[in-house]
Order: C-alpha cells, then structure tokens, then sequence
C-alpha cells in the first residue's frame, strides 16, 4: 500500500502558501465599507426595503466581493 493521502489515492505535490493577510484585510475592509455605506443606503431606501437592503443585504453584497477578490486573487497566484 502507498502513503496517498488523498481520497482516489494520487500523490499531490503542495502549492505555494496563500498570503491569509490579503483576506484580513478584505475583511476589515468589508467591516469599515458596511460602516461607511450604511447610513446611504437607510437614506437611499425608505421603510422596510432600506432596513433589509442595509442590514442583510449591503454586508452579504460586500462579503461576496471580498470573496469574489480573494479567489481571483488565488487563481492569479496559481496560474503564475
């Protein structure tokens, strides 16, 4: 028997260690953009609509970008 350690048994070699700061970063700033661009969005939107645009729907959009950038990210620092 082999020492694989994957699941379909093939040996893998590691790639390059992916910088975790860059993704810190994204995050704090995605805490700082929610911050900033909440009050635009509550005067931008009245009622309900400008509650849940602020409060669900202004940080899920920004965390999807933040994902959005660390994975282009990491597909650039792959194919280099």
């Amino acid at each position: 028997m082999t020492d694989a350690s994957t699941i379909v048994h093939r040996s893998e070699s590691s790639g390059r260690r992916y910088p975790l700061f860059v993704e810190r970063i994204l995050l704090v700033l995605v805490i700082a953009g929610t911050w900033v661009l909440h009050p635009i969005v509550l005067d931008a939107l009245d009622g309900a609509v400008g509650a849940v645009a602020a409060w669900c729907g202004l940080p899920l959009l920004l965390l999807m970008c933040a994902e959005l950038i660390g994975r282009v990210l990491q597909s650039v620092r792959n194919d280099a």
